[in-house]
C-alpha cells in the first residue's frame, strides 16, 4: 500500500513533466491493484487531479488527497485573511471563502515565493490579536528555478518565533491529513492501516519524518529538493530511491 507524493516525486520541480517512471508506476498499482492514495500539498489550482491526468497519470477515483480537499472540514467558508500565490487566493475565493485583512475569522498560509516582510508583520499582528492560524500544510522547502525557498513550515517557524502563536495545519505532514488519506485507503482495503503504508517524497521533513511517528514505512526519493541522504536522521528513513523508477523497478524484480 503506498502514499505517493507529488511535486519531486511524479512531477519535475523544474518544468513540472512527468518524472521518469512516474506513469507506469501508477499503470502498475492499478494493474495489480495495489491500493495506493496521491497524497500532496498543492494549495494552487483546485484542478490539479484533472492535469495530472491530462499528462498521463491514470489516477483511479477517491485515491488523490489535497489540502483543498479538506479545508472545510477545518473551517467553513468565512472571511479570511489569506497569504500565498494569487493562484491560491482565487481557488479559495472558487470554494466560497471571502478575502479579508481587516477582520478575518482566521488566516490561511500558503507557499509563496514573493511573500514581503510587510506580509509577514501583519501575520504576526493578527497572531498577536488572537486570530485563528491556519497554515495549509508545513512543507519545509520548495525547489523553483533550481533554488529553495521556504516553505510553510519555515514560515510558521518564524512566526510562532515572533508571536508564540499556536495554529493548524491542514495538509501534510498533519495527522489529520494522513487519516483522511488513511480512509480513502480503506475504500481499496478495509484492513489497511498505518503500518501497511509505504510512504514516498521528496520531503523528509515535512512528509516523512510525522509519517515515521505514525508507524509508516518511509522512501525518499532524490528527484526533488533533496538530492543526498548522507546527513538525514537514518532512524527516520527505511529506503532511499534515485526516483520513483528505479522503486518500480525493485517492485517488479521482486514479483518476477
Amino acid at each position: 500500500m503506498l502514499f505517493l507524493d507529488v511535486q519531486g516525486t511524479l512531477l519535475s520541480d523544474e518544468d513540472k513533466s512527468l518524472i521518469k517512471g512516474a506513469k507506469e508506476l501508477i499503470k502498475y498499482l492499478n494493474s495489480n491493484l495495489i491500493p495506493y492514495v496521491i497524497i500532496t500539498n498543492n494549495t494552487k489550482k483546485i484542478s490539479l487531479l484533472r492535469e495530472l491526468r491530462a499528462l498521463g497519470l491514470e489516477i483511479k477515483d477517491d485515491a488523490y488527497l489535497d489540502p483543498f480537499s479538506v479545508l472545510k472540514s477545518f473551517i467553513k467558508p468565512c472571511k479570511v485573511a489569506a497569504y500565498g500565490a494569487k493562484a491560491f487566493l482565487q481557488s479559495l475565493e472558487s470554494l466560497g471563502y471571502d478575502l479579508d485583512y481587516k477582520e478575518p475569522e482566521a488566516v490561511l498560509i500558503a507557499s509563496y515565493d514573493n511573500f514581503s516582510f510587510s506580509d509577514f508583520a501583519s501575520m504576526i499582528e493578527f497572531a498577536n490579536s488572537g486570530t485563528r492560524i491556519i497554515a495549509m500544510h508545513e512543507t519545509s522547502i520548495y525547489k523553483k528555478n533550481n533554488r529553495s525557498y521556504p516553505g510553510v513550515g519555515s514560515i510558521m517557524a518564524m512566526l510562532t518565533y515572533a508571536s508564540n502563536c499556536k495554529y493548524e495545519v491542514v495538509g501534510k505532514p498533519s495527522k489529520a491529513f494522513y487519516k483522511e488519506a488513511l480512509s480513502l485507503l480503506r475504500k481499496q482495503d478495509k484492513n489497511a492501516d498505518f503500518k501497511d503504508i509505504l510512504i514516498i517524497s521528496d520531503d523528509f521533513k515535512g512528509d516523512l519524518v510525522k509519517a515515521k511517528d505514525l508507524g509508516m514505512k518511509t522512501a525518499l526519493v532524490l528527484s526533488g529538493k533533496i538530492k543526498d541522504s548522507e546527513n538525514l536522521d537514518k532512524d527516520k528513513l527505511d529506503f532511499v530511491y534515485l526516483n520513483v523508477n528505479e522503486y518500480l523497478r525493485e517492485i517488479n524484480e521482486k514479483h518476477r
